[in-house]
């Protein structure tokens, strides 16, 4: 179990990973309390035919139906790529106050978008998001980026 965060990026990295592996999208997220890995979740977009089951609001689900949903309050949720508008808003409303990512926004749009095509998605980072909150979501990263962006290699298209 990691015992710092660096540690805990690199098993949301893992996570993205196995998503990747599954047919999925490659994102990972899970909740650390007390350096404690207590929740994972990986992206099902493809696997559930649901495009709102991004790994971070995959968390939340999994929180919830566990009855486990008050430990993101004193967690940090652990994201492998830097959630989008959607998670930031969902993990807000079911109580996470922090966040930390590995890759972030700007890269992943890099790696993502395709010559000579318009910018897509909403132009607003997770940490502006969290920041305009009440209470506020403190929202960290990129950290480890360089790995971060590793499982996206080839993906995009």
């Amino acid at each position: 179990m990691p015992a710092d965060l660096d540690a805990a990026v690199h098993r949301a990295i893992e996570l993205a990973a196995e998503a990747r592996a599954a047919g999925d999208h490659p994102f990972g997220a899970l909740l650390l309390l007390n350096g404690e890995v207590v929740a994972e979740a990986v992206n099902r977009v493809n696997s559930d035919g649901d495009l709102t089951a991004h790994a971070e609001a995959m968390l939340v689900r999994r929180l919830e139906q566990s009855g486990r949903l008050a430990e993101l309050a004193d967690g940090i949720v652990v994201a492998s790529t830097e959630p989008c508008p959607m998670c930031v808003g969902a993990m807000f409303w079911a109580g996470a106050r922090h966040v930390v990512f590995g890759l972030s926004a700007a890269r992943l749009n890099e790696l993502t978008r395709r010559p000579g095509a318009d910018e897509v998605g909403f132009q607003i980072t997770a940490t502006e998001l969290g920041a305009r909150a009440t209470p506020a979501l403190t929202v960290e990263g990129p950290r480890c980026e360089d790995d971060a962006a590793k499982v996206h290699a080839g993906f995009w298209g």
